[in-house]
């Protein structure tokens, strides 16, 4: 899927000079709507200990009705998210305990303590999910739900049309002066941002070339139009992490053989899996998630080898049960050919991505391999493990991998119950390296998403994500 965006001026605002920072709590528009929007809405935060967070609240922010964006709106909002269920954005937040929120209005704070230490918290709520809800939207759920209670929104546009699953305009609040300290964000804030959805890449790339759009993602070749091109510019994100990922349930054949899933492993070119799944755009992965992440694992020592003859040797006569989503052909026809070429008989089972993702989930008995992409628009790296270590999904787990790996569960599991980041970041790679050592996944390439801009429209890439609210004209 291709998002395109036009982009209309707006005169006059001017932008505070930035400056960077770690990660801050958000504005953004309804919860509902996920939309990456950081706004910084805390001056301040401190980790007294990995059970402890405490943040003030700056005083100058509002919602799009003009109500004070106090300490208490932002618990308000992020109670309301912890009492949802079944949503990674609230483990992705507060991890697997139970949180409470202590507000003091006096000196503008904000307090979350947590019936279990989750190192990642700070990470965890500047992710789009946990965007701060307004009280209009916490008083009309329902509203809230469809993105048509105006004054929800916390952040710099609020939602003024939308067609679901084709196009979405969001308008600039004229009210609005909270942006963050953003470093080298330079130009005007759009007065309009209208998004639309195109399936057709090379759809999407005529119109940037013709004018008919300012910007558009791509992760294939129609990228290569415009990269070297004087009248455009672009920034790039990595946010999807392509895996070979092995079941190791007891019905498969990969259960209790690392010897065989490293011959898998080293039947299948992480380069040629680039060129024939991401026209070559990707970038090679190290470990389980994207390299550009904090405190992920480098050390290629720990990846299998591309070597072709000694999977054979292995894989030989042995049949896979390969598990593929219908629409990525290129990709599952070269890891099928390569399995293949090595001596396996590969049975493809191929499903559309709700069936595929629910087989995996449901039906460990039925599959061995899969080729899976994971998005992780968190950048938090321990989300990544989460679906390779620990319980199954048959236990209530995440683990795609159904691995029985307790000393990946024990590094995973200091490391978010530390407050030192250089202790979290320790155990963490540890993990990682006890997840490529079993060859319980193959890493293989990001996929890497091109945004290109048309000369006078300025993108930016935060910290692994774009954001559409930096969008500048420039001046």
């Amino acid at each position: 899927m291709v998002r395109a965006v036009d982009v209309r001026p707006v005169g006059g605002h001017e932008l505070a000079r930035p400056h960077g920072g770690p990660p801050r709590l958000r504005h953004a528009a309804a919860q509902g709507r996920r939309r990456r929007v950081p706004r910084g809405l805390a001056t301040d935060w401190e980790a007294t200990s990995a059970s402890s967070y405490v943040f003030t609240v700056r005083d100058d922010a509002t919602c799009s009705d003009g109500t004070p964006i106090t300490a208490q709106v932002v618990a308000d909002s992020l109670e309301h998210l912890a009492a949802s269920d079944g949503t990674n954005t609230r483990s992705l937040a507060f991890g697997e305990g139970d949180p409470t929120f202590t507000v003091d209005e006096e000196s503008g704070t904000l307090t979350i303590d947590l019936s279990a230490p989750y190192s990642q918290l700070l990470g965890g709520v500047t992710i789009e999910g946990t965007g701060i809800i307004c009280p209009a939207g916490l008083a009309d759920l329902d509203g809230l739900a469809t993105g048509d209670v105006e004054g929800a929104f916390s952040g710099p546009y609020t939602l003024t049309d939308q067609v679901a699953g084709v196009s979405a305009t969001y308008t600039l609040r004229d009210d609005y002066d909270a942006w963050p300290d953003w470093e080298r964000v330079e130009g005007t804030p759009a007065t309009t941002i209208n998004i639309t959805v195109e399936s057709d890449s090379n759809t999407s790339a005529n119109l940037l070339e013709t004018g008919g759009l300012d910007v558009a993602r791509f992760y294939d070749a129609n990228a290569t139009r415009f990269t070297d091109s004087d009248e455009f510019t672009y920034v790039t994100d990595n946010s999807t992490a392509n895996t070979l990922l092995f079941n190791e349930d007891p019905s498969s054949v990969f259960a209790d053989s690392q010897e065989l899933r490293a011959a898998a492993a080293q039947a299948v070119s992480a380069t040629a899996f680039n060129d024939a799944a991401l026209d070559g755009l990707g970038n090679l992965m190290t470990s389980v998630t994207d390299s550009g992440f904090a405190c992920v694992a480098t050390d290629e020592s720990l990846l299998q080898p591309y070597d072709p003859e000694a999977a054979s040797e292995v894989l030989s006569g042995t049949t896979v049960r390969l598990l593929t989503m219908t629409n990525w052909e290129p990709a599952v026809d070269y890891v099928t050919e390569a399995l293949s070429a090595a001596g396996a008989d590969v049975e493809v089972t191929s499903l559309d991505a709700a069936d595929w993702a629910q087989q995996l989930r449901t039906e460990p008995t039925t599959w061995d391999l899969t080729v899976r992409g994971e998005t992780n628009s968190s950048g938090l790296v321990h989300q990544a493990l989460l679906t390779k270590i620990g319980p199954s999904f048959g236990e209530g787990g995440t683990n795609y991998t159904s691995s029985d790996n307790a000393e990946g569960e024990a590094f995973l599991e200091a490391a978010l119950s530390t407050a030192d980041p250089e202790e979290q970041c320790a155990d963490l790679v540890a993990a990682q390296e006890t997840v490529l050592e079993r060859v319980d996944v193959a890493p293989l390439a990001t996929s890497t998403h091109y945004i290109i801009a048309r000369e006078g429209i300025n993108t930016y890439e935060f910290s692994g994500y774009w954001d559409v609210s930096a969008l500048r004209i420039a001046s």
